[in-house]
C-alpha cells in the first residue's frame, strides 16, 4: 500500500514540475506574441499618422501648385514643419520595422549592449539635428527682428 502511495505521490511531483515548466514555456510564448502585438499596433499607429500628414501635406501645397505659385509655397510657415514630422515618423516606423523583425527573428538579435549604443548614437544624431534646426529658426528670427526694425526706422 505505501508502495503504491508513493508511486503515485512521485508520478504527482513529476507532473507538477512539468505543468509548472509547460506553465513558464506558456507565459514567455504569450509575452512574446504580447509584444509583437504591441509593436504592430505602434507601426499602424504610426503609418496611419503618416498618411493623414501626408494629406496635410497634399493639402496645404496643392493650392500653390494649381495657381503655379512656387514663390509662395517655398515662404509658406508650416510646410517644414509638415516635412519633418513626415521624416521623423518615416524615422519611427523604419526603427518599429527594425523592432519587429528582431522580434520575429530572435536568433538575429544583437546583444542588447550594441541596441542600446546604436539608439543613443541615433538619439545624439537627432539631438543634433534638433539644435541645428532652433538655431536655423533663431537666425530667422533675429532676421525678421532686423528687418522690422529697419522698417520702423
Amino acid at each position: 500500500m505505501n508502495d503504491l502511495i508513493d508511486k503515485i505521490r512521485k508520478t504527482l511531483e513529476d507532473s507538477l514540475e512539468t505543468a509548472k515548466e509547460n506553465a513558464q514555456n506558456l507565459k514567455e510564448i504569450a509575452e512574446e506574441y504580447g509584444k509583437t502585438a504591441r509593436l504592430k499596433f505602434e507601426l499602424y499607429q504610426l503609418q496611419s499618422s503618416r498618411k493623414k500628414k501626408m494629406e496635410l501635406l497634399g493639402e496645404t501645397v496643392f493650392p500653390f501648385i494649381n495657381e503655379k505659385n512656387y514663390t509662395d509655397l517655398k515662404k509658406h510657415e508650416t510646410l517644414q514643419v509638415i516635412i519633418d514630422n513626415i521624416k521623423s515618423l518615416d524615422n519611427d516606423i523604419e526603427l518599429t520595422r527594425k523592432a519587429l523583425e528582431l522580434q520575429r527573428n530572435p536568433d538575429k538579435k544583437q546583444s542588447r549592449e550594441l541596441n542600446k549604443e546604436e539608439l543613443q548614437n541615433q538619439i545624439n544624431e537627432v539631438e543634433k539635428e534638433i539644435e541645428s534646426r532652433i538655431n536655423e529658426l533663431r537666425a530667422v528670427k533675429d532676421a525678421l527682428k532686423k528687418n522690422n526694425n529697419k522698417k520702423k526706422s
